[in-house]
């Protein structure tokens, strides 16, 4: 409760304080000093009232949204909800943050859980209590909008990320509406090693396979044998031609953070930007796409490993020349 008034409050104050800050410089009948003392009094009070933890919390990743049959996935198997239950009986332990996502990796280092950040999407719980004039001060209608648009944007993504694109991003398991089939709790460590346990049908999350960061595998491979790292450039450009050639794209394409390897395998890992391509794909869009990404590989050859920076780029020029629908 006292955090509600204090987040109230300080809502308020952002609404308020250009109205008050003038208010306080034309009323003449009070000293400067009472002045200077009264401001600083208040902005120390909302400074540290309107402060959030930083980093991962629990409160993040929990939403009150109601079901909605449009985030449906198909049922499981019976084989594969037994190795949901396999694979979610381990801990997790917190690995990192992303846009969209909290990760945690499992203990057996084989799988990644991701939970949603919802802190952005969700409407406060607490909306619905005040009347619309107090709203018009807490919560702005862009800010609803905004928050909004990002669940629908992000969940679309993973909806088609795991429908139409398990082999490009290696996803196990999608589940975006609170369910009662799993009956499970699990096990998390944050980042401080605290234990949180968690009814899984509760929340909103998916599994990944875990791999190896795109340009951290690539200087492995480079540092040992040129060969494997030029056969995992390759399977790169494979795995965002495949994608294209499904039909969707990607509005986020950072070889270094959003792209991993399993074995000498591409994924994709971050996969909250996928969205269906409007039109028909092309061969001509397709390759001036693959063009424009390929710079980073090569920047990065160049940066690392210049002296194989032109036998990279002979093979991607040449996989983008031998492309077809």
């Amino acid at each position: 409760m006292i955090r509600l008034i204090a987040r109230i409050l300080c809502q308020l104050w952002k609404k308020t304080h250009r109205l008050f800050f003038e208010t306080l410089r034309n009323f003449r009948g009070v000293r400067v000093g009472i002045k200077c003392g009264l401001v600083i009094s208040i902005f120390l009070f909302f400074s540290t009232s309107c402060q959030r933890p930083q980093g991962f919390t629990l409160k993040k990743i929990l939403s009150f949204h109601p079901n909605n049959s449009k985030w449906d996935v198909s049922s499981l198997y019976q084989d594969e909800l037994i190795q949901i239950h396999h694979i979610l009986s381990q801990s997790f332990t917190y690995l990192g943050s992303g846009n969209h996502c909290y990760a945690f990796e499992s203990h057996d280092k084989q799988f990644v859980l991701k939970f949603f950040k919802q802190n952005r999407m969700k409407t406060p719980y607490f909306h619905s209590l005040f009347s619309p004039f107090i709203r018009q001060f807490l919560f702005t209608t862009k800010n609803m909008q905004k928050r909004k648009k990002e669940r629908e944007t992000s969940y679309t993504s993973y909806k088609l990320a795991y429908e139409h694109l398990k082999k490009e991003t290696e996803i196990v398991y999608l589940h975006l509406n609170k369910t009662n089939h799993l009956k499970q709790t699990i096990t998390l460590i944050d980042q401080h090693q605290k234990k949180l346990f968690i009814d899984i049908d509760k929340m909103e999350f998916l599994i990944q396979k875990k791999a190896q960061l795109c340009f951290d595998h690539l200087q492995e491979l480079f540092d040992k044998k040129k060969e494997d790292g030029f056969e995992a450039i390759a399977s790169l450009l494979k795995v965002i031609a495949s994608r294209m050639k499904k039909g969707f794209l990607d509005q986020d394409m950072q070889f270094f953070k959003n792209f991993g390897f399993i074995g000498n395998r591409a994924i994709e890992i971050d996969i909250g930007g996928f969205r269906s391509n409007p039109q028909a794909p092309s061969l001509k869009h397709m390759q001036k796409e693959m063009r424009e990404v390929s710079v980073q590989i090569q920047t990065w050859m160049i940066d690392n490993y210049p002296q194989y920076e032109k036998a990279a780029t002979q093979i991607i020029e040449t996989m983008i020349d031998q492309m077809h629908l």
